[in-house]
């Protein structure tokens, strides 16, 4: 029994340490070095698993539980990024708050759906009319948007009061990718490039700046998602080239951290600190709450989630089933759409809504302008 127990206080030694490992990320730039923002995606794993080692030392008896629980409350603040009590999710009245915006962001996928579906995707354009229909965002911030098949999608949001439209790629009568259409007048327009894009709206006679972003993807196929399901449940063997595959993907991980970096310092940040009005920064960030990207973003913005969030969120739904048919979901489930706003901004209700649309959830906040 003693050999066990200084086995089982070695591991918890190893997965303590490892529990700090992945909140390093916020204070190492990728460029410095790279694996703290790798190990910041095992920060819930982590956790959970120094819950148990508590657990399991208290039902001892022993007082090693002290170890995992002085580094759960090292590093507790951390959960705040992941989960939040006492939110609201209830569009308070207009007439409450006349200098209220309501915002949604959604990467639609291209309106393909969970999964790559393009004979089906005019159904699921209507059925994002309908969600319009339902919330009646004052400005909405997409990302992978296109008008598709037979269906005039821009035409019908202009309809539903959108008048005032434009997107990062395409025309400006038939904007593409990254897009915003609001039924707030938009004053100015710059496309940052053609996955970010700033426009200056006019509220009652006050302005403020929204950019919307699509940061770099991952850009995982199917050989990817599948090693990556393999690597999870620890089933190595029987696979093609399966090293090669391994560094393959995470060789793609690493370099899409590093362009996150590169994003952020030459294209967002200046938008964020050059800005003489309120903002608000808002779209698909491909990269999670415990990472370096929303550490920078966070020293100069609130994010509207940790505002007026409540419970545990994810927007991503965790990748298509469409690769294997094993049943479920490929990639873990990450908060990677976020809304952000500068101090001149209140946040009153935020939303994640749980809609099957796309491989993204949309969000829904609404907030006052109160400067």
């Amino acid at each position: 029994m003693k050999v066990i127990r200084t086995i089982l206080f070695v591991i918890n030694i190893i997965l303590a340490i490892g529990l700090l490992l992945t909140t390093l990320a916020p204070v190492v730039a990728p460029s410095e070095s790279i694996l703290p923002s790798l190990l910041a995606f095992g920060y819930l794993p982590m956790l959970a698993v120094n819950v148990l080692m508590v657990v399991v030392w208290l039902i001892m008896g022993k007082w090693h539980f002290l170890l995992s629980a002085a580094a759960i409350a090292a590093r507790w603040s951390f959960v705040g990024l992941f989960m939040q009590v006492g939110g609201t999710s209830t569009i308070p009245d207009r007439e409450d708050h006349p200098q209220m915006v309501t915002l949604m962001s959604y990467n639609l996928h291209n309106l393909k759906g969970p999964e790559i579906q393009p004979d089906i995707s005019d159904n699921y354009a209507l059925q994002f009319l309908d969600l319009v229909r339902e919330y009646q965002p004052d400005i909405m911030c997409l990302q992978e948007y296109q008008s598709p098949g037979k269906m005039r999608l821009t035409d019908s949001l202009v309809l539903l009061g959108y008048n005032h439209y434009n997107g990062a790629h395409g025309s400006s009568t038939s904007p593409s990718g990254t897009t915003v259409f609001s039924r707030i007048p938009i004053t100015y327009v710059k496309k940052i490039d053609q996955q970010k894009l700033l426009v200056e709206l006019m509220l009652n006679d006050k302005l403020f700046r929204v950019c919307c972003i699509h940061m770099d993807s991952y850009a995982f196929d199917g050989a990817d998602l599948e090693e990556i399901e393999k690597l999870r449940h620890g089933k190595m063997e029987n696979l093609n080239d399966s090293t090669l595959r391994k560094h393959r993907t995470l060789d793609k991980v690493k370099e899409t951290i590093l362009k996150h970096e590169s994003e952020w310092q030459e294209k967002i940040k200046p938008v964020i600190t050059e800005s003489t009005v309120p903002i608000l920064l808002a779209g698909d960030f491909n990269d999670i709450p415990s990472s370096w990207l929303y550490a920078q973003v966070s020293k100069h913005l609130d994010d509207t989630y940790r505002d007026k969030g409540f419970g545990m969120c994810h927007t991503f739904s965790g990748g298509s089933e469409h690769w294997l048919p094993l049943g479920h979901n490929w990639l873990p489930q990450f908060r990677i759409d976020m809304v952000f706003h500068s101090k001149e901004f209140r946040t009153l209700s935020y939303k994640r809504l749980k809609v099957p649309l796309s491989d993204h959830y949309p969000v829904i906040t609404s907030l006052e302008l109160t400067q």
